[in-house]
């Protein structure tokens, strides 16, 4: 484009504290770390082609890049972390990185251009993209209250900053057909990718995080008194930079479809994190039937249980009326009290131990003949 990029960047502003890159916020007098709303969607992401085209540039910026080549050679293969700053030079080298330049000037540009103080007067094609952009927002009734403002999100744990907080200055109709009106306030983004083709998903989920974040002061590390925003729907203004003559388009962003992003984008999270702590869990030499694990563990055959059982239910019945409303009435719900009903191992378990326990409540001697390999010890009647 022949234009030197960095006489119309903007000085640089405050931002978040950050700990290798990731945004931090004060939370009850302690700073915490949060994520960046521009990559929180990413799970969710088809990167198949994006990951074709990663490779094929990185393979074009080492194959022209002699240093590069001399510091593949010499690099460790488990040097991650170096092999991690190798990988993203050979994708820069490979694509140049005059678009990503371009796309940081932009931004800093619009602002300029909205700023009545400011007699900017970029050349072309950033004056007729700016120009563009203009005639969009007259035709739409937008103006800009908010450059640049910083907002968290405490539900995900989001922080960032929003290009634009946009004011209606007249009602506009959004796409499932309910009215936008004047003066509501709608989060706004600039973006200046070649295509939102790929895009769209991850950009309503970060729009979505900032129209339900708090504002944010980076500087005194405080929330701010938040207006209230639109939750339905936010703008994305998109001025791509690969354009030769200026040209915007103001697009809708569906904040509800990028609220659901959201929240499956952390159920993922939270699944692989789940799995990553999982530990193997070896399988146990597997059972023929439940009545075996049974007999397995009290030693004797269900059959032999279930007489065992009759037996100890007539001694009690012996005992007198109170004996048997004891028995009754912690006598397990949904077990079968006809003996011969009783067919389910669980089922019997459970009576074995209903009747173990009254019997020692009620101070009775235990009844000889048991089929079980270890017979419970009673409590001594007092």
């Amino acid at each position: 484009m022949g234009v030197n990029i960095e006489e119309f960047e903007t000085p640089e502003k405050p931002d978040f504290a950050r700990a290798n890159g990731a945004p931090m916020v004060m939370v009850n007098d302690r700073r915490e770390r949060y994520s960046r709303p521009s990559g929180f969607a990413k799970p969710l992401d088809d990167e198949s082609a994006l990951t074709n085209w990663r490779i094929d540039t990185a393979c074009f910026g080492v194959a022209g890049d002699k240093a590069l080549q001399a510091a593949y050679v010499s690099t460790k293969r488990d040097d991650r972390q170096a092999i991690h700053k190798l990988r993203d030079q050979a994708i820069n080298a490979g694509r140049g990185d005059e678009a990503a330049a371009i796309g940081t000037a932009i931004h800093a540009m619009s602002e300029r251009w909205e700023d009545p103080d400011d007699n900017f007067d970029p050349p072309d094609p950033y004056l007729s993209a700016l120009r563009a952009y203009t005639l969009e927002m007259a035709r739409l009734g937008l103006e800009s209250v908010m450059f640049e403002c910083a907002f968290v999100n405490t539900e995900y744990r989001t922080a960032g900053t929003a290009d634009r907080v946009y004011r209606l200055t007249r009602d506009l109709v959004a796409p499932n057909g309910n009215i936008i009106y004047a003066g509501e306030l709608v989060i706004g983004d600039l973006k200046t990718s070649k295509t939102l083709e790929y895009s769209m998903g991850g950009f309503a989920a970060q729009t979505a995080l900032y129209a339900q974040g708090q504002l944010y002061d980076v500087v005194n590390d405080e929330f701010l008194p938040t207006p209230e925003i639109n939750q339905d729907w936010g703008i994305i203004a998109w001025v791509p930079s690969n354009q030769e003559q200026g040209h915007c388009e103001f697009i809708w962003i569906d904040l509800q479809a990028g609220n659901e992003a959201a929240w499956l984008a952390q159920m993922v999270k939270e699944y692989r994190k789940k799995w990553r702590k999982a530990e193997p869990v070896r399988i146990p030499d597997p059972i023929e039937s439940v009545e075996d694990v049974l007999a397995a563990e009290l030693g004797a055959e269900p059959v032999e249980l279930v007489e065992w059982i009759g037996f100890r239910i007539a001694s009690i019945k012996s005992q007198g009326p109170n004996h048997v409303q004891l028995m009754m009435k912690h006598w397990p719900e949904g077990v079968p009290t006809k003996k011969n009903d009783l067919v389910d191992p669980d089922h019997i378990a459970q009576v074995l131990m209903l009747l173990d326990n009254v019997e020692a409540e009620m101070g009775m001697t235990f009844p000889a003949g048991d089929p079980r390999q270890t017979v419970p010890q009673k409590k001594e009647s007092k």
